[in-house]
């Protein structure tokens, strides 16, 4: 960018200030910059934007330009030099376009930015404290290990009283030795409905949080008179029993019975037993 600084004692005018790759200079409406005094011809001179600098060529050939009092045909124009054209006098300046303003400091932004990076840097301190805690290697108490139970088989008929034979199903009926009863599957309830259905309510109340129902076996014993005990009968366990819920069972008996023995059992280990008459049972039992 360059600027133009008329020299004159009698009319004065404002600077010129152009930054194009060619300016004309003439008396012509058609020239960037018009003059209209003795001595300028239509397209008198044209100053050029050039890799090295800013050029004036003279485009007359008669009337002529001088640079510092020197005809000239192309010149370089540096600062501070001057330029006749007839009777106008140029002083041609070289103009330096200012800097670009620097945004002005926001300490506001500053504060916010810092607290933004200590929450960052809080929330990573936080989760490689927590990632360094120990853990225990036996955290969690709800993994059951299922086991695979044979489906329950029908075993002999009992003849003698309390002493019953081992069953192949898993779960084991009362033996000679007497049962100690854990109560993890109570039996809230045995309702006979008739001469040969009864209606059994349990409470499931395992250690475990949650109840597996593929270990659990209920068995139901009618008997004939106090001396003659039937075949024993095992319920089907339904897979949707949550701990800590009642469960209702139907038995129906092959034929009308004196009484009946209902027992439960979780893994494998007896949980609760119901007679009636009472005397069914040894008394041993609780």
């Amino acid at each position: 960018m360059y600027r133009l600084l008329f020299q004159s004692r009698t009319a004065l005018r404002e600077p010129v200030t152009n930054d194009a790759a060619c300016l004309l200079i003439g008396r012509s409406a058609k020239c960037g910059l018009q003059l209209t005094e003795a001595g300028v011809c239509d397209q008198h001179a044209a100053i050029d934007r050039r890799t090295a600098g800013y050029f004036i060529r003279d485009l007359t050939h008669t009337n002529g330009v001088h640079v510092n009092g020197t005809a000239i045909t192309d010149q370089r124009l540096t600062t501070g030099d001057e330029v006749e054209l007839g009777s106008v006098r140029l002083i041609f300046e070289v103009v330096h376009e200012p800097p670009p303003e620097r945004r002005a400091v926001d300490l506001w932004q500053f504060f916010g930015a810092g607290i933004v990076l200590l929450l960052i840097v809080g929330q990573l301190l936080l989760l490689a404290w927590i990632f360094a805690q120990p853990h225990p290697r036996q955290a969690r108490t709800d993994i059951v290990t299922r086991q695979p139970t044979q489906p329950a088989t029908i075993s002999p008929v009992i003849t003698n009283l309390p002493t019953l034979t081992p069953l192949t199903s898993g779960g084991t009926d009362p033996t000679s030795t007497p049962e100690i009863l854990s109560r993890m599957l109570k039996i809230v309830q045995v309702n006979r409905i008739g001469a040969t259905t009864l209606r059994i309510s349990i409470l499931a109340r395992v250690g475990d949080r949650q109840l597996d129902p593929t270990a659990v076996t209920i068995s139901v014993q009618p008997f004939r008179t106090l001396a003659q005990p039937g075949a024993l009968q095992w319920l089907p366990i339904p897979a949707n029993w949550d701990n800590f819920k009642s469960k209702e069972f139907i038995a129906h008996l092959p034929e009308p019975c004196l009484g009946y023995i209902v027992r439960t059992y979780y893994r494998h280990q007896p949980q609760d037993a119901l007679a009636t008459p009472a005397t069914l049972l040894p008394s041993t039992q609780p």
